[in-house]
């Protein structure tokens, strides 16, 4: 009698342990993200960092704005039925397509692309053009609105298998748009020495420094959306169009003090990724009634996503590029210092 009470006993902690595997089992097993009614959603992120020193540029709150829109190709092998091109706007709350889309089902492939600039809507042809859409950065950046502008936003061609499945670019039943800044952002820091402040104290405001320019880029690029560069950017490539000046915005100012008698700027510009040669690019500006300039003595490379910082000593007479030189990082993660290019 005893044994078979052992017998039953072992056999129904076998049981619960079966049990509590399967649960295990099932609790590891990841949920659908796809939606049940089978509408096609859109939520967007922007990999960047909320840092003070890229305000100017476009960030995720800029995108998620009652008003702002981008375009999106959505390319089903199996079904034209089943393929769009459309605009896709945020209301306030949430993005909506003009156009209803739908999913075929959960288990059809899909690929899809996206691309975002404010002022501008790209077309289905702009998308399926194999030489893109012949795009330029303006001349006048002088202000953060004109700067944000010219900032481009983009999601090249992406593969979705199942979309059953999917985890990544399916959350919570909507399709997910992640963008990159697809240009390249370059800042100038310029650093006031003390002369000025014992020469001329009362050329110690912002608007002292006046037409300050930054000459030599071309401004001309072709974008081709669905071509991806790299894993996260459309391919941009810089044309040969005219040098242009830029006028940059002055997004920062920190006036000189008896204590600190070094003022300090910082100017904003987007530019086309590029290599600059040697004595082409040029940094100009007046101080009062003196003008300066500085101009590159080796050659200079700007790549896709990186934001670029150029620092400048200012002396009375000279401005010089300062002892931590030229340096970059990720644009999609600032963190306010020079890092060294990887």
């Amino acid at each position: 009698m005893k044994i078979k009470n052992i017998f039953f006993a072992a056999a129904a902690a076998m049981a619960l342990t079966a049990c509590s595997s399967d649960d295990a089992i099932e609790t590891v097993q990841q949920q659908s993200q796809f939606p049940e009614d089978g509408v096609i959603r859109f939520t967007t992120n922007l990999n960047d960092a909320a840092d003070a020193e890229t305000r100017a540029s476009i960030t995720g709150s800029d995108v998620n704005t009652a008003g702002q829109q981008f375009q999106v190709k959505i390319f089903n092998p199996a079904s034209g039925i089943y393929c769009y091109f459309n605009t896709v706007q945020y209301d306030g709350t949430e993005w909506t397509p003009l156009e209803r889309m739908l999913w075929q089902n959960d288990q059809q492939s899909i690929f899809v692309t996206a691309a975002y600039k404010q002022g501008t809507t790209f077309t289905d042809d702009n998308f399926d053009n194999p030489y893109g859409v012949d795009l330029t950065v303006a001349a006048d950046q002088s202000t953060e609105a004109k700067l944000k502008q010219q900032d481009l936003l983009t999601m090249p061609e992406k593969y979705i298998m199942t979309p059953a499945t999917e985890q990544t670019l399916l959350q919570n039943g909507k399709l997910v748009i992640n963008f990159y800044h697809a240009l390249a952002k370059l800042d100038v820091t310029l650093d006031l020495a003390n002369e000025f402040y014992k020469v001329d104290p009362k050329l110690n405001h912002a608007t002292d420094i006046t037409d300050f320019t930054i000459s030599g880029t071309n401004a001309g690029y072709q974008f081709k959306a669905m071509e991806t560069a790299n894993e996260n950017y459309g391919t941009v490539i810089v044309t040969a169009s005219t040098a242009v000046d830029i006028l940059a915005n002055q997004s920062a100012f920190t006036a000189a003090t008896e204590t600190n008698q070094h003022s300090t700027a910082t100017y904003e510009s987007i530019v086309v990724p590029q290599t600059i040669a040697a004595g082409q690019l040029t940094v100009s500006f007046k101080i009062g009634t003196r003008s300066f300039s500085w101009t590159n003595t080796e050659a200079i490379t700007l790549e896709q996503g990186k934001h670029y910082t150029l620092p400048l000593t200012v002396g009375y007479d000279t401005v010089t590029l300062n002892a931590h030189a030229f340096s970059a990082s990720p644009w999609e993660d600032q963190l306010g210092n020079n890092l060294g290019t990887e």
